[in-house]
């Protein structure tokens, strides 16, 4: 009886051993693939940023773009402004030489 005894106890110390083993391996697995779902989190992450990064420049650069477009059609209607406002004067100078020569 003590041999089956002893027996049973070997395999209860095996199969105890062997389930720690199996729960060790399990937790090794969770932890290593914490790590792994950590690390493309934080690498998702990054690429996020620069992403948010790269439209907010490329927002910024269409503003500046459409700023310096207005500037410049603001400059060109100013330049026709002004050459309108000449014309208008020539025009006028000459309705006033032509209204003195017609004078008595």
């Amino acid at each position: 009886m003590s041999d089956l005894w002893n027996k049973a106890r070997e395999i209860a110390t095996a199969a105890g051993a062997a389930a720690s083993d199996a729960s060790k391996a399990v937790a090794d697995t969770a932890g290593e693939m914490t790590n792994e779902a950590a690390a493309t989190a934080s690498a998702a992450w990054d690429s996020t940023k620069a992403a948010a990064c790269a439209v907010a420049d490329s927002t910024a650069k269409a503003a500046d773009c459409a700023v310096a477009g207005a500037a410049g059609a603001l400059d060109k209607a100013g330049a026709v402004t002004g050459e309108a406002v000449a014309a208008t004067e020539v025009a006028v100078a000459e309705s006033l030489e032509a209204v003195k020569s017609a004078a008595p």
